[in-house]
């Protein structure tokens, strides 16, 4: 039985579809870093981890959204929580070690009027919060893996029925 893109789309619960649309985003990522890296890429290893990362993400998380009750939620939220250690790894390497200095200098921008370069000649340097990128990637399939919905719930036990709250979310450590 062969069921059709729509239908499929259909019965996804609203936290399959936001992960879906960040699965998405993810494959635009990739397609830009790689573009931005095409340089860097024969000259350090490192600049080959956010391309490592966003390939497994689709790779992975595509595998895992379609078994989304069967044990996939949980590889989503481990593959969105290593965003966060891409994403750090990307603004300590595009800062040369050094983030604190170079977020300085991102937020001294503020002062610079506009036009003017602020004495750092543009496309010296990576742009240091490009990698937080992965964090905001992270953050959002995170949410979407550890709540779930009214709809996505299996009926509470009746010692639980008592803690309280307003029913629409539940994390998915409470559940178990």
């Amino acid at each position: 039985m062969v069921i059709s893109p729509i239908v499929w789309w259909r019965v996804r619960s609203l936290n399959e579809r936001v992960v879906a649309a960040v699965l998405g985003g993810a494959a635009l990522l990739l397609a830009e870093v790689r573009f931005e890296h095409r340089e860097v890429l024969g000259e350090t290893w490192h600049a080959w981890l956010p391309l490592a990362y966003a390939a497994l993400l689709l790779l992975g998380g595509g595998a895992a959204l379609l078994r989304w009750q069967r044990g996939g939620r949980r590889i989503l939220a481990v593959l969105f929580a290593l965003g966060f250690v891409i994403g750090a790894l990307g603004i300590w390497f595009h800062s040369g070690g050094h983030p604190l200095t170079h977020v300085l200098q991102v937020l001294s921008a503020w002062q610079v009027p506009p036009g003017q370069n602020g004495g750092i000649k543009i496309g010296t340097q990576p742009p240091t919060f490009a990698p937080a990128a992965f964090w905001g990637l992270g953050s959002i399939g995170l949410i979407a893996c550890i709540t779930r919905t009214a709809g996505e719930r299996e009926p509470a036990a009746p010692a639980a029925a008592g803690r309280g709250g307003t029913g629409t979310q539940q994390s998915i450590t409470d559940r178990e």
